[in-house]
């Protein structure tokens, strides 16, 4: 559940939408960052979202990072939404990207 700080409410909001429009497509949905952990110091508050795909699908990447434009400014934040196969995930976990969005990141899906 959110607290209520304005980058919990947008990566929820992001993850509750993005599930209802592509959930079919979506394997892991992960909020991770500065400001997720609370270290945004409110200079720029920005979410970055992790989203693994079943398939490599361009369609649905567009979608969703127009959705994460939309949300984030419905709630005044910066959603940056990175969204690879989730294979490409798996296969690369030990990258440090992905590991930190992974080990410090909020799983939505």
């Amino acid at each position: 559940m959110s607290d209520g700080a304005p980058q919990d409410d947008a990566a929820a909001a992001f993850a509750s939408r993005a599930e209802a429009a592509h959930g079919e497509s979506i394997r892991q949905l992960v909020a991770f960052g500065d400001a997720v952990r609370g270290d945004d110091r409110g200079v720029h508050t920005e979410v970055e979202i992790l989203v693994g795909l079943e398939d490599d699908d361009p369609e649905t990447e567009r979608a969703l990072e127009a959705l994460a434009e939309a949300v984030g400014l419905e709630h005044g934040v910066v959603i940056s939404v990175y969204v690879l196969p989730a294979e490409r995930i798996d296969a690369n976990a030990d990258h440090p990207f992905v590991r930190t969005a992974l080990e410090e990141g909020r799983t939505y899906v």
